[in-house]
């Protein structure tokens, strides 16, 4: 058996989505001949995180884990005096900027200035950055006592694949960075020829130089990386996992059609509003809907901004908007619907495709659940879902009325909503099935 040290800031008993997904290969992957190990940082509660980034306390989790987990003690790089230091200074910069520049083009000065600063002699590449230097000194420390053959990162955050770049570099160990996004690769957009792009571009290139190959979650991050860095890249899914996974059945005792989105949602980047408007239509032209449909947004991180986008519409009416739910709880919300709503990301769909594939249509295929993409993107997530027969997209509000109307009607009719997964098909993004395809990318580089 060999041994896979995997690198990540934010572990078990934290929990957010890319923690279930690193826990789900780690439990699969004995099974392809790679034992687990995990480095992180020492928790002690859920204060110590911070909320943005979705977290939830689980330490029932931490107790079943099968593997072992090496943790690092971390004091954040920013203290509140620091912070509140720099950020006088900053304002009496930007006042003395705006008086000689003019307000916009001092805001662009400003923002210039604080991300090279940042890049040179702050947190860069993230807030987590302290953290890169103990968790090196354990990682060495781990490889004299323990045997390791290869190592994987995740990220975000960026810092995972730092630590994971100076132990590749000091143990001369295969190293695999895995992207389960790009964002803080490629926000805020700058030209490679501007002279903050050529400095970010090259310090990517210095980080990544170690990487014995690349893997990414969605086909257009796999080909970005693979142009970009002239590194292999294997496309490994986020997979469903078929533990739990049952047929629609009759909903005699619920007299309401139940859809629902659960976990993350960014407005501004995803289009929520088209949803709204869609459903705004159908009670619109189908008033009865109303008393016997239910949209539920659970865990959205965003609830405050989802009431103001409610407020006034008749959407309003049937939509609830529920706070952050444990893992538990929200596997349980997935598989008691009648329907799930993915929401595809459109900050980079045209030139990177972050995020291109919404967790929650692989939620949708283990649930056998229909789902429902909106916006559609024209590409590889129409295709995933036309070619697995799990779902379908909406090009905007009209085809959101449409497809909520056939919904509701099957329900209606058949007391349930009839999903038409094809299993054969479906099989291939499999928890187990994207596991595998990580194992043998480890094999080749170990």
């Amino acid at each position: 058996m060999k041994h896979v040290l995997i690198i990540h800031y934010h572990f078990l008993p934290v929990h957010n989505v890319a923690v279930k997904r690193l826990m789900g290969y780690a439990m699969q992957l004995p099974a392809f001949g790679w034992a687990p190990l995990v480095l992180t940082r020492e928790w002690r509660g859920l204060d110590q995180a911070d909320p943005s980034w979705g977290l939830s306390w689980e330490p029932d989790l931490e107790q079943a884990a099968p593997y072992p987990i090496y943790r690092v003690a971390h004091q954040p790089l920013a203290r509140s005096r620091e912070r509140g230091r720099r950020t006088r200074y900053r304002h009496a910069a930007g006042s003395l900027a705006r008086l000689i520049l003019g307000s916009m083009a001092a805001d662009r000065v400003i923002r210039k200035s604080v991300r090279l600063w940042r890049m040179f002699f702050g947190n860069y590449p993230d807030e987590f950055i302290s953290w890169a230097g103990p968790a090196v000194a354990e990682g060495i420390r781990l490889a004299g006592r323990q045997p390791i053959d290869a190592i994987i990162s995740y990220c975000p955050p960026e810092t995972n694949h730092v630590v994971a770049s100076r132990l590749a570099r000091r143990l001369h160990l295969p190293w695999v960075p895995f992207f389960g996004d790009l964002y803080g690769f490629l926000q805020p957009s700058l030209s490679p020829h501007s002279v903050e792009g050529f400095l970010r571009m090259a310090w990517h290139r210095r980080c990544l130089a170690p990487a014995a190959a690349c893997a990414a979650v969605s086909p257009a991050m796999v080909e970005y990386l693979s142009r970009t860095y002239r590194k292999p890249v294997e496309l490994v899914h986020t997979g469903f996992d078929h533990a739990g996974s049952s047929e629609p059945a009759a909903t005699p005792g619920r007299d309401r059609l139940v859809v629902s989105h659960i976990g993350s949602l960014y407005p501004g980047d995803q289009r929520p509003e088209i949803f709204l408007d869609g459903l705004d239509r159908l009670l619109e032209r189908h008033p009865e809907v109303e008393r016997r449909l239910e949209v539920r947004f659970v865990g959205s991180k965003c609830d405050d901004r989802l009431r103001a986008m409610l407020d006034g519409r008749r959407a309003g009416l049937v939509c609830r908007v529920h706070p952050k739910v444990d893992s538990r709880t929200a596997l349980s919300m997935v598989r008691d619907c009648d329907g799930l709503l993915a929401f595809t990301c459109t900050a980079h769909r045209d030139r990177f495709g972050t995020l291109s594939y919404p967790t929650k249509i692989f939620e949708a295929f283990g649930a056998r659940r229909p789902v429902l993409a909106v916006p559609a993107d024209g590409d590889w997530v129409d295709d995933l879902l036309a070619r697995t027969g799990g779902g379908a997209s909406a090009r905007d509000a009209e085809e959101v009325a449409a497809r909520l109307w056939e919904w509701f009607s099957a329900w209606s009719r058949d007391g349930f909503v009839p999903y038409h997964g094809r299993s054969e098909v479906i099989a291939e993004f499999s928890l187990e099935r994207q596991v595998e395809r990580l194992a043998r990318l480890l094999d080749s580089v170990s």
